[in-house]
């Protein structure tokens, strides 16, 4: 994805009342994908590829079809779909097809060696500086993102080992969830694990200490 199209997403963001649609959040996907993949693309076709599973988390083997992310006003994939390209997919079905999740196809995360890159636009970024005599929370948690080499090409995002990631994936499925409400707010969050562990886990993983965060403030707990 090119700068272009980058600035003209974080603008089109900053006013939610204009916005074309809202990225879904990297643990949303994690929660709430069907399935949760890995592997590398096989066959294409005008409409649609072929992912060999190298892995996954929701007991899927073999080969899937996926239909390919087609680009639009505000949003384009990062490169050109290329058998041999090994990604990381969060998928949901939709007229009986399987699709990459949120509308930016931030749900298809580039793999590459050992790492995978996570959507800038799934995780909390670092605000605008503060105006003179306005200081930020402590409490702020945030990722460094920035633009990687990527199969040719930009990515907006963090790169990840990607052992870490399929732990840290396998970690928030088990232990937490949520439903939707209105306007797709996440209310009634629920912790399906001991929180000692979940605690354990926050000081060794950012991506659980932000979603342990965002349960805790969801539940007006700050303690």
């Amino acid at each position: 994805m090119n700068r272009i199209i980058i600035i003209m997403l974080l603008s089109i963001f900053s006013n939610s009342a204009k916005a074309k649609y809202r990225p879904v959040e990297l643990y949303e996907m994690i929660i709430k994908a069907e399935k949760i993949v890995y592997g590398t693309i096989s066959e294409l076709d005008s409409t649609s590829l072929t992912l060999k599973i190298d892995g996954s988390l929701t007991n899927d083997s073999g080969i899937l079809k996926v239909e390919r992310f087609e680009d639009w006003t505000c949003a384009s994939r990062w490169t050109q779909y290329k058998v041999g390209q090994r990604v990381f997919m969060f998928l949901s079905t939709w007229k009986g097809k399987l699709i990459t999740m949120s509308a930016g196809n931030e749900g298809e995360l580039p793999i590459v060696d050992k790492s995978v890159f996570i959507h800038g636009f799934t995780i909390p970024i670092p605000p605008p500086p503060p105006t003179k005599g306005v200081e930020l929370s402590n409490d702020f948690l945030y990722f460094n993102v920035g633009h990687h080499d990527v199969y040719g090409d930009k990515y907006y995002g963090i790169e990840c080992e990607l052992k870490e990631f399929i732990r840290n994936v396998s970690f928030i499925r088990k232990c937490f969830d949520f439903e939707y409400g209105l306007y797709r707010t996440h209310t009634n969050w629920k912790i399906k694990c001991e929180s000692k562990e979940i605690e354990q886990m926050s000081i060794q993983s950012k991506i659980i200490k932000w979603v342990y965060e965002k349960l805790r403030k969801t539940r007006g707990n700050k303690s």
